[in-house]
């Protein structure tokens, strides 16, 4: 025994190399047993993406995740490994394996920002209160519920249209920034929806709180992204996610008082207009059995405006610029809407459904550049599940990544070009049979099964009337210098740049 020295009288450097050493060791074993030998080895992927999450991490926080992972599909396949946990897959038929079929997956736990309040959305919710909330206001976003909302719809339409007027006549060249534009005109229509009251950004940003709002909810867009990328990495989690929960406390905590004061105004005149509380008025519960308590009403409308707000100002910024880089698809979206209607006023939220080409290029929107170009990840039962027609192990992370399914060029024919015309209806002339190699399946920009959005038909009613609107009334010409306009970070939602434009009106 006297040949193993104690280790108390070793020399500090030396007892610091026996950890030094016996950690790598441990990491070499352990990073053979994941490579090799552990239950998800036989999926392909990077050896480095298979040990560690570090290389995941890495690509979400600089905000290039879904490019990385495009690149990882081509070379991989259908099916990727990207973390010693985690894989992800773009086989249409996943998207019922994962989030239709029963039982109902659970979220992954680390991809959930919990609510400030306490009171969670239907985005963070469990099953059985996202059951119950969405129960208690899915009226709010039914067929009729929306025809009587769509004056609000085309009233914030018709204000960005002036708007527009203003900043052109305001400008010595005629340049605008559209975007911006967008970005207060979705921010007004779900705030007046989901609040009861406007905050009027197209009225000419009086105040610099609006612009700031939304220029809030981008960041905390990147805030979440990161804090649930650090919560895997104890103590990391801790001390950073003090400081970004620091950095971002005080305008989250503002923006929820300023929620908690508009609904609070808007309830206390009762049933008196048609937005997303009229339905929800005599539903509300404070016990949490059945309705829907105060804080999560706030919530969930705090939610509602952030995602709309973040998606539409994304969607139709992005829609724009696609139908001014392809001249044939703005003429053939022009004769459609320009040959449809007299006046302006005529465009409806009504009067665009079944405007086969306006929601072609909606449709087309979404699928080559989706505003949320992220994985929906599920947790696996301890049984294991089979997705996408592979079996795979219990207690792994899988997920679709929306950009990477809708963009895959084994799925999409050009799936990089912006063509229309692959959603129009295969009797319309325009439609081109070499579109029929799509598979269309793999399609689902608002996700599928009973958590699926809620809010799809309101987003796809302010995108057809706003798009609609501004078509009939300008021709717009895009500025140059905007070649690298689609060279945008990502972290929840893509983060939008300018989008210059000069409006001619007709």
């Amino acid at each position: 025994m006297a040949l193993i020295p104690e280790y108390r009288s070793l020399p500090n450097t030396t007892l610091a190399a026996y950890f030094v050493g016996a950690y790598v060791l441990y990491r070499i074993i352990f990073s053979i047993y994941l490579i090799f030998f552990h239950p998800l080895a036989k999926f392909p992927g990077p050896k480095t993406w298979a040990v560690s999450r570090i290389p995941w991490a890495r690509r979400v926080i600089k905000g290039d995740i879904w490019q990385v992972l495009d690149q990882l599909h081509l070379q991989y396949g259908p099916v990727v490994r990207i973390a010693p946990d985690e894989i992800t897959t773009i086989s249409p038929d996943a998207w019922k394996d994962l989030y239709v079929t029963r039982p109902l997956l659970p979220k992954d736990p680390y991809s959930q920002t919990p609510p400030l309040n306490g009171a969670h959305s239907l985005f963070t919710a469990a099953d059985d209160t996202h059951k119950r909330i969405r129960g208690a206001i899915v009226n709010a976003f039914s067929d009729k519920a929306l025809r009587n909302q769509s004056p609000i719809i085309e009233h914030h339409a018709t204000r960005l249209i002036e708007r527009i007027h203003r900043e052109k006549v305001k400008s010595p060249n005629g340049i605008i920034n559209l975007q911006k534009l967008f970005g207060y005109a979705t921010f007004d229509t779900i705030t007046d929806l989901s609040f009861g009251e406007s905050f009027d950004g197209l009225e000419g940003d009086k105040t610099g709180q609006e612009n700031s709002m939304i220029q809030n909810f981008f960041f905390h867009a990147k805030f979440s992204t990161i804090r649930n990328c650090l919560t895997r990495f104890a103590p990391l989690d801790i001390f950073l996610g003090l400081f970004l929960l620091g950095k971002t406390r005080a305008s989250r905590t503002r923006n929820w008082k300023n929620a908690v004061d508009k609904i609070e105004r808007r309830l206390a005149k009762g049933d008196v207009r048609d937005d997303f509380l009229t339905p929800v008025v005599g539903r509300i519960d404070e016990t949490g059995r059945k309705g829907i308590t105060s804080k999560e009403l706030t919530t969930n409308g705090l939610a509602f405006v952030i995602a709309d707000c973040q998606l539409s100002t994304v969607a139709l910024a992005t829609a724009t610029y696609f139908l001014l880089r392809e001249p044939k698809q703005w003429k053939r979206l022009a004769e459609e809407v320009r040959g449809r209607f007299v006046k302006g006023e005529e465009i409806t939220v009504q009067s665009t459904q079944g405007m086969v080409y306006l929601e072609a290029v909606i449709n087309e929107t979404l699928r080559i550049r989706h505003p949320t170009p992220i994985s929906l990840p599920r947790v696996l039962p301890k049984e294991g599940r089979v997705v996408g027609g592979v079996f795979v192990p219990g207690n792994t992370v899988v997920g679709i990544n929306l950009q990477n399914i809708q963009t895959s060029p084994t799925l999409w024919v050009e799936p990089e070009v912006f063509h229309p015309e692959r959603f129009l209806p295969k009797t319309d002339e325009r439609y081109e049979e070499r579109f029929e190699g799509d598979v269309k399946e793999a399609f689902m920009p608002f996700s599928t099964g009973v958590r699926n959005c809620i809010g799809s038909k309101v987003f796809l009613a302010q995108a057809r009337v706003f798009l609609a609107r501004l078509v009939w009334t300008f021709d717009l010409e895009m500025q140059g210098g905007q070649e690298d306009w689609l060279d945008q970070k990502a972290f929840l939602v893509f983060e939008p740049k300018p989008l210059f434009v000069k409006p001619t009106s007709r």
